[in-house]
């Protein structure tokens, strides 16, 4: 790439990939900061994103001091509605380079975005439990689960309906981790979870065949012959990922791959076109039954099941709480 070239959030994420994989995975971390220093983002929104993510590969690397620096960074840029991740993870690094109290005291401030922002309990939470604070985290998810009931049980409106649903839901994924038993309220999760997705959407249904899955290199194939598929799979790889990582953390599952060219023969044989919906699904029916599935989740330091070469929890684990385009 050239050094004036400007980098869009997809070149970004494209060196995020390739990092998992180079051989100097600090080569790309300088390049990010560069082009953050050089003023060389497209978008100069995403310039917290590109510290962060230099923040991710630095980390990985085994230097968190130098990560926490960048994170810093990246805190300072963003703006304060937008930083919430950020500063999860800031206060994840803090934990493992021995500051658990600093690191608490991050989480805590916080822990008032848990009743304004749908998205914190997720980020909040998962960065929590990375730190060996899952209890204090499920206690800070009940409290604002009650917060939100009493708003909601008042006069509901989207807002709190969405952070009733994702509060249950993390709420409902932690008291598993710590094997609580369930109560009302994870009564009450399921039953959301349930009544948001069913067995639609191409989500996973009561036979647990899982999720159709494209590995890049037939993604690519995918969308060069049936550009129209974008709408269906995602637009990029990296938003493919992000739509099956979300629905499997709703609906749980696992993943099976597809192949452009079994999709191709399997069109040939039906005598359909392969973009139609009915074709779609009954080659998903028959790949479900012979390709080998890829349990979901993998553990947190775990291989994605992506196959990108990186683990779970820097990887495809983050894309669960990312915006996806044309998603709201």
């Amino acid at each position: 790439m050239s050094p004036n070239e400007l980098l869009t959030s997809d070149d970004l994420d494209a060196i995020g990939h390739e990092a998992f994989t180079a051989d100097d995975p600090l080569a790309s971390v300088a390049e990010l900061v560069a082009a953050v220093d050089g003023e060389r983002l497209a978008d100069p929104r995403d310039a917290g994103y590109a510290l962060t993510l230099a923040a991710e590969i630095t980390e990985r690397q085994g230097e968190l001091a130098a990560a926490l620096a960048l994170v810093d960074r990246a805190v300072g840029i963003y703006r304060v509605e937008d930083s919430g991740f950020a500063r999860a993870y800031r206060g994840d690094l803090l934990a493992r380079l021995g500051r658990e109290e600093d690191a608490l005291a991050e989480f805590a401030a916080l822990r008032p975005r848990l009743v304004r922002e749908p998205d914190a309990a997720a980020y909040l939470s998962e960065a929590m439990e990375e730190c060996g604070f899952a209890a204090i985290a499920e206690q800070w998810l009940t409290a604002a689960l009650a917060v939100v009931e009493e708003r909601t049980g008042a006069g509901p409106d989207e807002v709190n309906l969405r952070l009733l649903y994702s509060l249950s839901q993390s709420r409902r994924r932690i008291r598993r981790e710590l094997e609580l038993p369930a109560d009302e309220r994870d009564e009450m999760a399921d039953r959301m979870r349930e009544a948001r997705y069913g067995t639609a959407a191409g989500l996973p249904g009561d036979d647990d065949r899982g999720l159709l899955f494209w590995p890049r290199a037939e993604f690519e194939r995918v969308l060069l012959r049936w550009p129209a598929l974008a709408s269906v799979y995602g637009q990029t790889w990296d938003e493919h990922r992000a739509l099956l990582e979300r629905a499997l953390t709703v609906g749980g599952g696992s993943v099976f791959p597809g192949s452009a060219h079994a999709l191709t023969a399997f069109a040939a044989r039906q005598g359909g076109d392969p973009t139609a919906p009915e074709i779609r699904r009954g080659y998903e029916d028959q790949q479900g039954m012979v390709a080998l599935p890829v349990a979901w989740p993998p553990g947190r330091n775990g291989p994605c099941w992506c196959g990108s070469g990186g683990k779970y929890k820097k990887c495809c684990l983050p894309r669960s709480r990312v915006a996806i385009p044309g998603s709201r």
